[in-house]
């Protein structure tokens, strides 16, 4: 018997469509099959009952749950609801969490040990490392979760999973998702290079204060119904060909999403205007969120930019890609699921022969640099060589085309060959 229903709860519609949103879209993907989520609200959450149809998540499926009832609730749902309160309690910046069981997540939690940091998304997003919990239950969740972490997994059952709002609950679950396959998909090929412990830290703290800071504050007003006060600044997009580029930019963005090939904010995309400037996309904005109006204007020689928006971190990679070879006009730097794999495994990989004519004969592995430096960009050049992409060690692909459709069509190719190869497939 529910204690509180949701209607009493202000803003009660934002809270359902937000609650449904992500459940439906987590469902999708077959991360939540009989999980739980929650958001916080007041001095307690809000969480979905259990048996729910996640796809059409309504008011009467949530309950309020604080200290003052949740002894009331029974069974699995006590215990969820305990676990989720207390992930959320434990850390101030967190407004979500969920209970999150992908066949992979599941698999991997069987081993009860820690997950490392194999990506850099991985180590931004989730946290230092990924520890299991000693037990299901809400003390040891919260001390798997302490030390700069956002995920811990439970045993044989998945993984919590916490953020500072819904969608940074989502993508976490997807990076997760992508670590867990890594580890058991890559154990048949020579298996994943951890990340250094140093690096991982770095990484995770300066995506906390820096680099998710733009989407996270768009993400936060979306979720809570805020009104965000923006500094208006003059668009770098000013010609009707920049225009038009920069809404072929936005579109190959949703459709990098669309296919899985990024995930949140994470990728980012340059196309060359002439011999000195390219577009590209801002940083830590995801790109259902991005206005073409919001890409940056950027001096391939000097990276200097302009615009609405800081421009990628990467932008140091596309330049040197783009302006390298006359016949390549588009880049795109991705983090899809099997691709993240080889650049964990942190080799070349051979390409299947029904992907050679796309593809050439083998994708080579650029070595590890932190993201955003010019070791990265150094090293990114010197690994690809003629070849049409390269992985970058723990932390995604990068992809060159004679334009925005040939780039993709090759983004595409190489996720599937990189499919194939793990899974040994014809």
């Amino acid at each position: 018997m529910l204690m509180r229903h949701i209607q009493e709860i202000d803003m009660n519609e934002l809270i359902v469509a937000n609650v449904n949103k992500y459940a439906k879209m987590l469902a999708e993907k077959k991360y939540l099959q009989s999980g739980y989520i929650a958001v916080r609200e007041e001095d307690g959450i809000v969480i979905t009952n259990p048996r729910i149809d996640y796809t059409d998540v309504k008011e009467e499926n949530l309950t309020f749950v604080n200290d003052k009832n949740i002894e009331t609730l029974e069974g699995n749902f006590r215990a969820a609801a305990v676990i989720l309160f207390c992930a959320i309690r434990q850390d101030k910046e967190a407004n979500a969490a969920a209970i999150v069981d992908s066949d992979s997540t599941v698999e991997f939690s069987k081993k009860r040990k820690t997950l490392m940091p194999i990506l850099d998304d991985m180590a931004q997003v989730c946290g230092v490392s990924i520890k299991c919990a000693q037990k299901n239950v809400a003390s040891d969740v919260v001390a798997a979760l302490s030390g700069q972490r956002n995920c811990c997994l439970l045993p044989e059952a998945g993984a919590v999973v916490t953020g500072r709002t819904l969608d940074e609950v989502f993508t976490a679950t997807l990076v997760l998702d992508k670590a867990c396959n890594a580890e058991i998909l890559a154990e048949s090929k020579g298996g994943t290079q951890h990340m250094s412990a140093v690096a991982a830290l770095l990484e995770h703290v300066v995506f906390k204060l820096k680099y998710s800071k733009t989407n996270q504050k768009q993400q936060k007003a979306a979720e809570s119904g805020e009104t965000e006060v923006k500094e208006e600044k003059q668009t770098a997009v000013v010609t009707d060909e920049e225009k038009k580029i920069a809404q072929d930019i936005k579109d190959a963005g949703v459709r990098l999403l669309d296919e899985n090939l990024v995930q949140g904010t994470w990728g980012n995309i340059g196309v060359k205007l002439d011999d000195q400037f390219m577009l590209a996309t801002p940083s830590g904005i995801d790109y259902v969120m991005l206005k073409p109006e919001q890409m940056a204007k950027v001096n391939m020689e000097t990276l200097e930019w302009t615009g609405t928006n800081k421009a990628t971190s990467e932008k140091g990679i596309h330049a040197i890609l783009l302006k390298g070879d006359k016949d390549i006009t588009a880049t795109i730097h991705t983090h899809p699921f099997y691709g993240c794999i080889l650049a964990a495994m942190g080799k070349a990989m051979p390409v299947p022969e029904k992907y050679q004519d796309v593809l050439g004969k083998e994708i080579p592995c650029a070595k590890a640099a932190l993201p955003g430096t010019n070791g990265l960009v150094k090293n990114v050049a010197a690994a690809i060589g003629d070849a049409p992409a390269c992985f970058m060690g723990h932390h995604g692909v990068m992809v060159r085309g004679k334009n925005l459709e040939d780039a993709f069509a090759i983004c595409r190719a190489l996720e599937d060959a990189c499919r194939d190869y793990l899974t040994d497939a014809e």
